[in-house]
């Protein structure tokens, strides 16, 4: 059995370099010693990927990408457009580029907790405005499509979840060009005809399967509610108390909170999907993610597909063991 384990885990590596996209910013974990090891064993034998989009930094729902990323072991990362140059300051005098700078560095603090990576596109936050026009006459839109696209290829989700819903809901103009950036993004990313120069470098059309709008707000109106004030014996602490801790880092936002106790929640609603009707309680209901599903849809060598599949196995088994 350990001769088949190393041989799986042998393939299931070729298999990762060979498909990975490009390193996100990703900051070190906090974790260490018993905990790192109960969430690394989360992670084997789950190809689960997940992109949230959003406008700025603060923008990000916490407490789905720490119960996805910390209990449920997915690869997940966070897109922000920008840097958050045009925010306000808490604790200082820096603005604009250097108000840019800070922001980063709290979000990837923020994400050493929460347990996600970090992505950035290349607009700039240059203040509030009242509309998405308003904010697509600072923001070149076919340029910002291009860089979401580009991050989409990359990463290869199996889910993207949208902050926004690209409406006067949204409030801020910024919010609802990156509600509809996400969007467009979802169908442009599957279109080997959209942005071929990206095609032509390797980074192939994907077809998303399921696209998701954020309903942390509104929660009576979602396809899946999640619940995020269960205690985690890992971590010793709920999701949504290391979604509070992760939003404390936002210190220039002013946005520390409380660890909260008891029952708390997160939810979404399905928008979109790629592949047919797919429902279920949870966002991966419908999609096969163990590592000889994903193997099995981008090669058809059976003898690779034979051992990933007793690697899973085997995996499961261990997982069970350690529960």
């Amino acid at each position: 059995m350990k001769k088949l384990l190393r041989r799986g885990l042998y393939v299931a590596t070729l298999l990762i370099c060979t498909t990975a996209p490009l390193a996100a910013q990703t900051a070190v974990t906090e974790y260490e010693g018993a905990s790192a090891l109960g969430l690394s064993l989360r992670r084997v034998g789950t190809t689960k990927r997940v992109l949230m989009i959003g406008a700025h930094p603060d923008d990000e729902d916490t407490q789905l990408l720490a119960t996805l990323a910390l209990g449920q072991g997915a690869d997940v990362a966070y897109l922000s457009l920008t840097r958050g140059e045009g925010g306000q300051n808490a604790i200082g005098a820096d603005a604009q580029e250097a108000m840019g700078l800070l922001r980063t560095e709290e979000l990837l603090a923020a994400r050493r907790l929460d347990g996600a990576h970090q992505f950035f596109a290349r607009a700039y936050d240059y203040g509030f405005s009242k509309t998405a026009d308003e904010a697509f006459r600072h923001w070149p839109h076919d340029t910002l499509l291009y860089d979401v696209v580009s991050v989409i290829r990359r990463y290869r989700p199996d889910v993207i979840v949208s902050v926004f819903s690209g409406t006067p809901r949204d409030g801020h103009g910024q919010h609802q060009a990156a509600g509809i950036i996400a969007r467009e993004a979802f169908e442009a990313a599957a279109d080997p005809a959209k942005f071929p120069d990206q095609v032509a470098r390797g980074l192939q059309p994907i077809a998303v399967r399921k696209y998701y709008l954020s309903t942390r707000f509104s929660q009576s109106d979602s396809s899946v509610r999640i619940n995020t004030g269960e205690l985690d014996p890992v971590l010793g602490r709920s999701y949504a108390q290391v979604s509070s801790l992760s939003r404390s880092r936002h210190r220039s936002q002013d946005q520390g909170n409380a660890v909260p106790l008891g029952p708390r929640f997160t939810s979404v609603r399905l928008m979109a999907q790629h592949g047919g009707a797919i429902s279920g309680s949870s966002v991966f209901a419908g999609i096969d993610t163990t590592l000889s599903a994903r193997a099995a849809r981008i090669s058809s060598d059976s003898r690779a597909a034979a051992l990933l599949f007793s690697y899973d196995s085997i995996v499961a088994q261990v997982q069970t063991q350690t529960d």
